[in-house]
Formats: structure tokens, C-alpha cells, sequence
């Protein structure tokens, strides 16, 4: 089976993800190490290279709901129908045993793959065969279809007509099963010619780390392209690069019985109309070759061509490694030409809009690179003087804040870990991205918070900016505290309200009347004294 993955590498460590708006450098970095990484546990290799746009974050005026919905689309294939898959070939690999298909058969498969040039896997599965793994032999049988192809061929002059009858049946039932296969059912496979194949390929994977590492590469590349052109067009360019990248592997590999599955042919198209799109404007790019990773800016345009080469040499030279580099650059070339050729039909937003730079300053991205690099390679002591550094530099930016905290949490015992905490929980603001940020603080440090509870200054003004962003269950649980604390504030009966209010627009009445009774009784109390 083919894996169409448009990157692939052994490099790469998670560390987190945040997400205010300054530590959008951070979330290009971790999530592209991250694909890295993943995408070269599918492949065991360390020669390679990643380039990828690193320029636009999301715009939520112009939301990625298409971009969501096709990684929705791609998990739900995944995991509910293709999830099934190694207990239906494993099924038809013991039925294929139990019925003595692998005794009848081998010789003639070892056969199949000396004359198909395949003398290495012939090599392999006559050790395998020494060492009794009959389980690995049957699984690699019917899983090639070329193999199975030859056998249909076959009647009773070849096997005789005392075994024909049992082996015809035993094999088709076989067949049938493997049949059921998402990757045989679904996949593209170019000696099967079937059409909807060009487009039911593009939702499926071939394995977990496939899966999450093409929706990575899809999440950092396709919000840009989506809030430029919209949801539509960009759904009906994505799908439209897939089938040509699809007939791109089929041209090369014809009458091959090999089956392609991946969404990154379609993605590598999503890279190619990014290129297009921006033209000769200098975009912001990560990089990674090897071991050493960073950012460069270049034209966006001149980045299609060096893609373009990549795939292309990797297809010459690369070897049989099981990535399809073909439908990688026919989806490139697809998407390039697409946005090319229709750019001023596709692309609704003023060209204004594609001129925006990052909105952070060049010296402070800069260091907080430097600082992000540092923490990547687990250096530790470097990152923290770096860090310093950045909180004497740029002592308004929560960002920092936030990164001292995360830095700190190596050491969650200590007393500066929970004075960065108080002091980051502590921060007043009106931006609904920086509620969300200190919102995940909360939920984060509340678990090991222990001895150091926050002031009840503090917990009210975190629940009165939870309730603007609509985090109603944490708002709750701190209600509880308060309860607990027996805390009298007429901020308190304010809150009350708002929970009651937002639950109620859930639709839980009942426990909204509870506290709307218990502001009422609060505020009754304070009335009183």
C-alpha cells in the first residue's frame, strides 16, 4: 500500500502549544516537528527535508470551517470504518492458513515475485517460511493484489482437478474478505480504473501517525488558501488537485495493483495554490533538513518549483519506500496552476489583505525563536537565561508570561512555579484569545495548585472573564470554591447571574433557577449587614 505523505523525517520533540496570538511562532514549530516526526515513524527515515509556510495564523473573521471539517472527515473515516481493518486482513490471513491456501500457494508466489523483479521480499518471506511465521506469509499474500490477479488467471489444467474445486472456493471467500479492506475497497488502485476511487483515496490513511501527520501538514497550509478563496472553492480546489494527483500515480504506475491512500496529494495541491496565491510577496517559511531546523522568507512563488524538484527526485531516486513523490507533484503542479490560471475568479479578499504582515514585531519573533529552539532541543538552562532575557525586553508581553510558566511547570514543586502562576492568573484583560489562554492556565494549574490557592480577588476576576467566554462548567467548579471559602462579594451575586443566564441558554432550566436563587439569597445577605 501506498502512503501519499508529503513529508517525512525521524527529527522532532513536543513540547506544547499555546495559543495566544504572540506564541503563534511556537505553534508552527511544534506542529511541523510534530509532523516530522510522526510522518518519518511511518517511513524509518532520517535523509529528508521539510519546508512549509510558517507566515499566516487564523483568521477567525474568515474561520477554517472547511479546512476543520475535512481533518473531521478524515479522523471520522479513520477511526470508526478503517479502524477495523487489521482484524478483517487478520481474519482473512488465518481463514487463508486454515484452509491450506498457504501451502498451495507459496511456491507459486516466490515464483510471482522473481519474475515481477521482487527478489529481495522473495528473499524475506523464504526466511519467514524457515522460521514457521506463517501468520506474516499469508498476510503478505493476499494482501498483493497483483498476486491475486495472476491466480483468477488460473483453472483446473494448473492445480488439477482433485484440488481446483476446494481452492476456487477457499480462495474467492478469501478475495471476498480482503475485499472489505477499506484500502482495497476505496483506495485508489490504478489497474482498477474505478472513478470514484480518484476521490474516496483522499479520505483514507494507511495508519494513525499517516493520518495525523497529513491533517497537521493540512491544518498549517490550509487556512491561509481557505480564507483567501473560501470554504467553496476551497473545498472544490482541494478535491480537484486530489484527482489529479490521483491520475498523476495512475499514468506511472498503470495496470499496477498497489493501492494509493492519503490526503497529502490533495494537500501538496493546497501547498502549490499557497505558492500562487502570495506570488512574488516574501512569505515566512519553516524549514527542516535533517537535524537543523529554522525560518527563512523567499517569494512564496519561487518555493513551487523547489517543491515541485523535491517530489520529483525523490520519485527518481528515493527508492521504493512506499511514498507516492508522482501524485505529491501532480498535486503541486495542480494547485499551482488552478490559482495561477483563476486567481481573479478564486481569490475574494482585497490584495491588501494578502499584504498584511505578522503582527509582531521582527526583534521580539526573533528572540522568542531563539527562546523556542532552545526549549525544542531541551536545553534547558539556555532557554531559561533566553527567556529572562525576553521578560526584560518585552515585560508587557503575556506571551512570556505564559512561556515562564510552562518553563517553570518542569518544577512544579518549587515556589517560583506557583508565584509565575498567580502572577499570569492575576493579569485583567478585554481580549477574548487571552481569556481562553488564561482559561487553559486555570485548568492546568487547578489539578496542582495544592497549598496555594489563589486569592479570592483573583478567583473572581477569572470567573467573571470565564463567563465572557462562555467556559460555564469551570465556572461551576469555582463556584463551588467560593462556596467552600464562604465568600461575600456583590461580585460573586454578578457572576451567579451570568451562570445562571448561560446555563439556561443550554437548556438545563432547573439547575439555572438554582443559581439564580442562590444570587438572589446572596444578594438578599449583603443587603442586610
Amino acid at each position: 500500500m501506498r502512503n501519499d505523505c508529503p513529508v517525512k523525517t525521524t527529527q522532532g520533540a513536543i513540547l506544547a502549544i499555546f495559543r495566544t496570538k504572540a506564541s503563534k511562532n511556537l505553534f508552527f514549530l511544534i506542529f511541523s516537528k510534530f509532523a516530522l516526526l510522526i510522518s518519518g515513524s511511518i517511513q524509518g527515515e532520517t535523509r529528508t527535508m521539510l519546508i512549509i509556510p510558517a507566515e499566516r495564523g487564523i483568521d477567525w473573521r474568515r474561520a477554517p470551517v472547511m479546512t476543520g471539517s475535512l481533518i473531521l472527515v478524515c479522523c471520522l473515516v479513520f477511526f470508526t470504518w478503517q479502524w477495523n481493518d487489521d482484524q478483517r486482513l487478520y481474519q482473512a490471513a488465518e481463514y487463508y492458513i486454515e484452509n491450506g491456501l498457504l501451502e498451495l500457494e507459496f511456491s507459486n508466489y516466490i515464483s510471482h515475485l522473481h519474475q515481477n523483479g521482487r527478489e529481495l521480499e522473495a528473499a524475506e518471506l523464504e526466511s519467514a517460511r524457515e522460521e514457521a511465521d506463517h501468520l506474516y506469509l499469508g498476510y503478505a499474500i493476499i494482501s498483493d493484489l497483483s498476486f491475486t490477479a495472476e491466480m483468477d488467471k488460473t483453472d483446473a489444467r494448473f492445480w488439477g482437478d482433485d484440488v481446483y474445486g476446494n481452492w476456487r472456493s477457499a480462495r474467492n471467500a478469501v478475495n471476498s474478505m480482503v475485499a472489505e479492506v477499506s484500502s482495497f475497497k476505496l483506495g485508489l488502485i490504478p489497474s482498477d480504473g474505478r472513478l470514484i476511487t480518484y476521490f474516496t483515496y483522499q479520505f483514507m490513511h494507511g495508519s494513525t501517525m499517516h493520518l495525523i501527520g497529513n491533517m497537521v501538514i493540512l491544518a498549517l497550509t490550509g487556512v491561509a488558501v481557505e480564507a483567501a478563496i473560501g470554504s467553496t472553492y476551497f473545498l472544490l480546489c482541494y478535491l480537484f488537485c486530489g484527482v489529479v494527483a490521483g491520475f498523476a500515480f495512475t499514468l506511472f504506475n498503470w495496470n499496477e495493483h498497489i493501492p494509493l491512500v492519503g490526503a497529502s496529494g490533495s494537500i501538496s495541491g493546497v501547498m502549490g495554490m499557497y505558492a500562487a496565491l502570495f506570488g512574488l510577496r516574501r512569505i515566512k517559511f519553516f524549514y527542516s533538513v535533517i537535524f537543523y531546523f529554522g525560518y527563512f522568507t523567499a517569494p512564496a512563488l519561487v518555493m513551487l518549483p523547489v517543491w515541485l524538484g523535491w517530489e520529483i527526485i525523490n520519485a527518481v531516486w528515493g527508492g521504493n519506500d512506499g511514498v507516492a513523490y508522482i501524485a505529491h507533484a501532480g498535486g503541486l503542479l495542480a494547485g499551482g496552476l488552478v490559482m495561477l490560471a483563476g486567481r481573479k475568479y478564486l481569490v475574494q479578499v482585497e490584495e491588501t489583505y494578502l499584504d498584511q504582515a505578522p503582527d509582531e514585531d521582527e526583534e521580539y519573533r526573533k528572540a522568542l525563536d531563539d527562546y523556542l529552539k532552545q526549549l525544542a532541543a531541551f536545553n534547558f538552562d539556555s532557554a531559561r537565561r533566553k527567556l529572562t532575557q525576553l521578560e526584560e525586553q518585552y515585560p508587557g508581553k503575556n506571551a512570556v508570561l505564559e512561556q515562564r510558566y510552562f518553563l517553570e511547570k518542569l518544577k512544579p514543586h518549587t515556589d517560583e512555579f506557583h508565584h509565575t502562576a498567580h502572577r499570569l492568573l492575576a493579569i485583567t484583560t478585554q481580549d477574548t484569545a487571552t481569556m481562553h489562554m488564561l482559561h487553559d492556565i486555570y485548568r492546568d494549574y487547578q489539578p496542582i495548585m495544592g497549598e496555594h490557592p489563589l486569592s479570592d480577588e483573583t478567583l473572581l476576576k477569572l470567573m467573571l472573564q470565564f463567563c465572557q467566554i462562555d467556559a460555564w462548567s469551570t465556572v461551576q467548579s469555582m463556584i463551588k470554591q467560593a462556596q467552600q471559602r464562604r465568600m461575600r462579594d456583590p461580585m460573586l451575586v454578578k457572576i451567579l447571574r451570568l451562570l445562571a443566564r448561560g446555563i439556561n441558554e443550554q437548556g438545563e432550566r432547573h439547575l439555572s433557577n438554582q443559581f439564580r436563587d442562590m444570587a438572589d439569597s446572596l444578594e438578599q445577605s449583603l443587603q442586610q449587614t
